[in-house]
């Protein structure tokens, strides 16, 4: 194998990468508008509150799940579907957090 070939094709790759960037980062600077209205904002900003009371609420009741009497199986299978849930809404929150803080001026 020619190690030469490697770095001809490279060049061009890393200036067609650029050159899609630069494109692509000139439409999102385009605009000055806010996406979302202030009903949405608000609306966006009470849906975080309730996904992190979700998970919240989830990962304290993988506390008790602990504490219960119960076979090791169940235990651990009922931990895995609340350390799932409260993983899921914990993430939820986390993107509509980042919606609100791209898309919503205070």
């Amino acid at each position: 194998m020619d190690a030469w070939k490697y770095f001809e094709i490279r060049p061009m790759r890393s200036i067609l990468l650029i050159a899609i960037l630069s494109c692509s980062a000139s439409f999102v600077f385009a605009s000055n508008h806010d996406l979302l209205d202030a009903e949405a904002c608000k609306e966006t900003k009470e849906g975080i509150g309730y996904f992190l009371g979700v998970a919240d609420y989830l990962f304290k009741e993988t506390e008790k799940n602990n504490q219960k009497m119960q076979s090791e199986k169940e235990r651990k299978a009922n931990e895995e579907d609340l350390l799932t849930g409260a993983i899921a809404f914990s993430q939820l929150a986390a993107n509509y957090s980042t919606v609100y803080e791209v898309w919503c001026k205070d």
